[in-house]
């Protein structure tokens, strides 16, 4: 009677170890991760000034998104999104992969919100992808406080436009003046602008101008050097005349217009265009947190500057990424969202695999 009782001692620590075995590889097996690289790479010299417009590229074979991260002093060292230094710890900006695997992005450091923080001092920007952010990749430039920089939106401008005047001050000045003056020097407006402890101002008016070509000049005695800025101010005819477009639009499908337009903030008001025709379609579409529809949709009359875009829709990744709008600019975004990851199955050769080994053992233990 003893055989057969050991018989099934042994058949009942085989069938554990096998058991065991695959418990195993079905745990181990997704923790390999994905193949392929990502890369980075910045397109100058090693140094931009603080309000450039800065190229960033590279490669991803792991996914279809690529999300870029920014770090630096003052700023957490797992990184912030490139266009918002107050942004979530660890989240980042995305940007779609082309079909051979390269990615491109225009970085509008001007548009940067809470670009107060930065000073003259290296940064890395990080490049990972989206499904698997353990697969990066990071490249560091020297960003460089001007003395004085500014922009001034929009530009063009109509009359009883509200005109944003942004910028830094590398100096430790408490006020910048700013004159609105024509061609002949004659001075139209003058106003002062309050700058904070890291130099950064912000000052706005309404245009009460006729149409014509005016200087914005701003100063302040501790500065040597004043900085000049162009302000051209149009009728609204003429402005609703331009028809210009940027270089690189995506065709797609005709979109379909916003259901509620009235659901919009008052202050998204302007002329550019943006056209967003997602896959899967029907994904939520939110502009600066705010949802305004289902894709298709078909953005009109955008302010200047930068704007959050985010399409998020169950079983798929979010999706975001900031777009710039500039004078008479039409955009168009068709991106493919990402499914949420599944679980890895268990291959035919994995299972061979596991019952070869499971064998050996039962040979093994046999033979004990």
């Amino acid at each position: 009677m003893r055989g057969p009782k050991m018989s099934i001692v042994r058949i009942n620590k085989v069938f554990s170890v096998l058991m065991l075995l695959i418990a195993a590889i079905c745990i181990f097996q997704p923790v390999l991760g994905a193949d392929g690289t990502v890369t980075i790479a910045y397109r100058g010299s090693g140094g931009s000034y603080i309000g450039d417009t800065v190229i960033l590229d590279g490669q991803n074979t792991v996914g279809n998104v690529t999300f870029l991260r920014i770090t630096g002093p003052g700023l957490p060292s797992e990184g912030v999104p490139i266009y918002d230094l107050n942004g979530t710890p660890g989240s980042g900006n995305s940007v779609e992969v082309n079909p051979d695997g390269t990615w491109k992005i225009a970085w509008y450091t001007s548009t940067i919100k809470a670009i107060e923080k930065m000073q003259t001092a290296r940064y890395y920007i990080i490049a990972a992808d989206l499904t698997h952010p353990e697969i990066s990749s990071t490249t560091s430039l020297v960003m460089k406080k001007v003395e004085f920089y500014a922009t001034v939106t929009p530009n063009p401008a109509t009359i009883d436009d509200y005109v944003t005047i942004t910028g830094s001050s590398e100096r430790g000045v408490s006020y910048v003046q700013i004159d609105v003056t024509d061609s002949s020097g004659k001075i139209y407006r003058t106003y002062t602008s309050p700058v904070s402890g890291s130099g950064y101002f912000n000052y706005g008016f309404h245009v009460d101008m006729p149409p014509g070509q005016y200087n914005v000049r701003l100063s302040n005695p501790a500065i040597k050097t004043a900085l000049l800025m162009d302000l051209i101010i149009v009728s609204p005819q003429a402005a609703s005349s331009v028809n210009t477009t940027t270089s690189e639009i995506i065709p797609v499908s005709i979109a379909t217009p916003v259901k509620n337009p009235a659901a919009l903030p008052q202050n998204l008001i302007g002329s550019g265009t943006l056209t967003i025709a997602s896959t899967p379609a029907g994904s939520s579409v939110f502009l600066d947190s705010v949802m305004i529809g289902n894709s298709p949709v078909d953005l009109n009359n955008l302010p200047f500057g930068s704007h959050l875009i985010e399409l998020k829709t169950p079983g798929y990744q979010p999706y975001s990424i900031q777009v710039n709008i500039t004078d008479g600019t039409q955009v168009t975004l068709s991106p493919y969202l990402q499914k949420n990851p599944a679980p890895i199955p268990l291959s035919p050769v994995t299972v061979l695999l596991g019952l070869i080994f499971a064998g050996l053992i039962a040979l093994a233990w046999r033979r004990i």
